[in-house]
């Protein structure tokens, strides 16, 4: 860390006690200041990266400048930095945090202003503002592919979908719905089912409840559930329903 200090040193390159203050102050607001004894090669990799930020964050910039800050790193790894370089930007010290990233989920959670470049061009604004517009799905647009302006999520488009409707709420029945879609159901209103599910909730207990056919199915877990729709899927022809779980 204390090597990002080396623009402010003179030839000798020495470090004087407004440096060390500002390495010691680094390492308090990267949250390492426990591992400033520790060889590098010692850390993990998510410490490692914090280790590099607080360097480059040494140097007291106005812009910090990022490549993939969160490339190689767990999920949690990487919401942790990316909500660390949040901290940083909007400490209302005059400082801009400008990255590169393939994680488009925690760049649409996380941050201001988004540049999307394509073909030599670049499109810029709030991140809300380029999924409602549009300009995001086009971007990412792939064969098969299509992204969904509520969720802010990409999701294989699928032939022979299943009509199914989820009663519910919390937690369980969004989880349901996802796990229809990923099997190949297209989740509309109880109207338009070929299947219902109902989810319920009481005394400690969740159930899954499959109505279909004019039979009723109860079950306790989500895989449960999947497994019955599919088996019911492929009873009434639907052919999806073969590799709906590649």
């Amino acid at each position: 860390v204390a090597l990002g200090r080396y623009p402010h040193t003179p030839w000798s390159g020495r470090l004087q006690r407004r440096d060390r203050a500002v390495v010691a102050r680094t390492l308090e607001r990267v949250g390492i200041a426990e591992l400033a004894d520790r060889p590098l090669l010692d850390l993990s990799d998510g410490e490692r990266q914090k280790a590099m930020i607080a360097r480059a964050l040494a140097q007291e910039p106005r812009v910090l400048l990022l490549d993939e800050p969160t490339a190689f790193l767990d999920l949690p790894g990487r919401l942790e930095i990316m909500a660390l370089l949040a901290a940083l930007a909007h400490r209302g010290e005059g400082r801009a945090v400008v990255l590169s990233t393939h994680d488009l989920d925690l760049a649409l959670r996380t941050a201001d202003r988004v540049w999307l470049l394509r073909d030599g061009g670049l499109l810029a604004g709030a991140p809300e503002d380029l999924v409602l517009d549009g300009s995001l799905g086009r971007v990412f647009a792939r064969p098969g592919i299509d992204f969904d302006l509520e969720s802010g999520a990409f999701h294989r488009r699928r032939r022979g979908s299943w009509p199914a409707s989820v009663s519910g709420e919390g937690a369980a029945a969004a989880w349901v719905r996802r796990a229809l879609e990923r099997i190949g159901c297209r989740v509309v209103a109880s109207d338009d089912a070929a299947a219902r599910v109902v989810v319920t909730s009481g005394g400690g207990v969740r159930r899954f409840v499959l109505e279909h056919g004019g039979e009723r199915t109860v079950h306790a877990t989500v895989g449960g559930l999947v497994d019955e729709v599919r088996r019911r899927r492929a009873g009434s022809g639907d052919a999806a329903i073969t590799s709906s779980g590649t």
